[in-house]
């Protein structure tokens, strides 16, 4: 069906994370067309045999593992600004959707970001629509009238392997979580030090959720009952998750470039590296794209006067290097002035009003420079 619509010189836009159509992927892979693909977070193994050029705002999930990844450095929230204006090229858009209502509304699932507007705009818009998506609140929905074809299919839902949080995830959380009271608007990321956070939250209440990307620690953190909202834009995580999802009102789905906050906001990214200035590293890692500048900057700059923009990692890789450095080995992600708190394993290191000596002699402090 793929090269019945496709031209040559082509930009293909991908649905992420949940709602990327593996079918629609296989049979794009498989036609090997002339085109360009753009891609977000994915962890659809099949990437790895692209034959034509993949380009993407983030190297995370198996793109990092793509040879000749073209990459955009631009947060998150300006993707669909870039769609829109036509600086980021959408002909064709591939999508997983779930099946048309009476009045034929596809919903999105859990997963509603910029592919949304690049539907509104492209050429052709193919859909796979399978049963297995989650039906979820939100108002960003397909019309079928924008639909040029569709395939019915029957896959698995996308998942991403669990990995437990290490002791020293398990130390940087505690450390942050002394930070969010009751009540407190989250944003966490994926991996194990996120769900290390939310574990360490599980005692809290009425805590809010607003994150570009939510996996199991949700999941958690509902079953703990420390959750009474949830506005994301992207799910990626088990079975029992989407299930979880299902025509849940406790869950809501919109852009990342909606982001609105009401209430204390606590962001907490995590990086590759921060330098003694608080300059934030979270793209490449030895010359290596790993990556991506993401809705790091976005979600720092919201919780700016309201609550606290955290960055948190391990003091040491899991090989000994320090991860706070006297400079990134790679460009600045997230500036000085957009990080509040520096967490580690080590403790907390309170950036606000800080003179450029002042940020060293707290950064030294929580790095593995103390021994």
């Amino acid at each position: 069906m793929i090269t019945d619509h496709l031209q040559p010189g082509d930009t293909v836009v991908v649905g992420q994370t949940s709602a990327e159509p593996p079918t629609l992927v296989d049979e794009l892979l498989d036609a090997a067309p002339a085109v360009t693909a753009f891609v977000g977070y994915t962890a659809n193994e099949a990437w790895l045999r692209a034959p034509f050029p993949v380009r993407t705002y983030v190297a995370g999930g198996v793109l990092r593992r793509l040879p000749g990844l073209e990459y955009v450095p631009t947060h998150l929230s300006r993707v669909e600004e870039h769609i829109v204006a036509g600086r980021l090229a959408a002909d064709v858009v591939l999508l997983r959707v779930g099946p048309a209502d009476g009045d034929g509304w596809h919903d999105l699932g859990p997963t509603v970001d910029y592919v949304w507007a690049a539907a509104q705009r492209a050429r052709v818009v193919l859909v796979e629509v399978d049963e297995r998506m989650p039906r979820t609140r939100s108002r960003w929905r397909l019309h079928s009238s924008l639909v040029t074809a569709s395939v019915v299919a029957d896959r698995p839902m996308v998942t991403l392997p669990f990995r437990p949080p290490s002791r020293t995830d398990r130390a940087v959380a505690a450390n942050v979580a002394a930070l969010v009271p009751d009540g407190a608007v989250v944003q966490l990321g994926l991996g194990g030090l996120a769900d290390a956070v939310a574990a360490e939250l599980a005692s809290r209440r009425r805590l809010r959720v607003r994150s570009g990307l939510v996996g199991d620690w949700l999941l958690d953190l509902a079953r703990a009952g420390a959750v009474d909202r949830v506005v994301a834009g992207m799910t990626l995580g088990s079975p029992e998750l989407y299930t979880f999802l299902d025509d849940n009102p406790l869950a809501e789905f919109a852009p990342c470039a909606a982001v609105h906050v009401d209430g204390p906001f606590f962001a907490v990214n995590s990086a590759i590296e921060v330098d003694l200035y608080g300059q934030v590293g979270a793209e490449y890692a030895g010359g290596r794209l790993v990556g991506g500048v993401g809705g790091q900057v976005d979600f720092f700059r919201a919780a700016h006067g309201s609550g606290a923009a955290i960055l948190a990692l391990p003091s040491t890789t899991p090989s000994g290097a320090a991860r706070i450095v006297e400079q990134l080995s790679g460009p600045v992600t997230s500036a000085a002035s957009d990080v509040d708190l520096v967490v580690t394993d080590r403790g907390v290191a309170d950036l606000r009003g800080c003179t450029v000596a002042q940020r060293r002699e707290r950064l030294l402090v929580v790095s593995a420079a103390t021994g």
